[in-house]
């Protein structure tokens, strides 16, 4: 009987953070910013924090997440997933997983804001997994 298993990596990798969290960036506003590459190969994964401030505002986070082949990212990509985050004004952590069932490939996340508001502080931090199968 085959048995799986997860092993994850011990440290957590930066995709991408504004000033707030100690980045370089001012505050995601309606223009869309981008994380860092995500390579994962069949039997890699991936759970990705989102920790965000909305500073008050009334908008929401919007995420997107986009998938090559390669890391040659030209703008012409298509999201394979979107998801509109609710925001109470406070600071908010929302968690994704980037499983096997996505595909070996390279992934970025698209991050803005749902409306003209620019006040969102983000904190992009990511965890990888490798998935195993022993036979019992």
């Amino acid at each position: 009987m085959a048995r799986e298993s997860y092993l994850y990596d011990k440290s957590d990798t930066e995709l991408y953070k504004t000033d707030e969290y100690g980045g370089n960036d001012a505050d995601v506003s309606v223009t869309e910013r981008f994380t860092g590459d995500i390579a994962l190969t069949m039997n890699l994964g991936s759970s990705i924090d989102f920790r965000f401030t909305g500073n008050g505002t009334t908008d929401n986070l919007v995420l997107s997440l986009y998938k090559r082949r390669d890391t040659n990212w030209d703008g012409s990509e298509i999201a394979i997933w979107n998801a509109t985050i609710n925001n109470d004004g406070s600071e908010s952590t929302y968690n994704f997983t980037i499983d096997i069932s996505y595909g070996a490939g390279n992934y970025r996340f698209g991050i803005k804001s749902s409306g003209s508001t620019d006040t969102f502080d983000v904190d992009v931090e990511m965890r990888q997994w490798r998935q195993t199968t022993s036979i019992a």
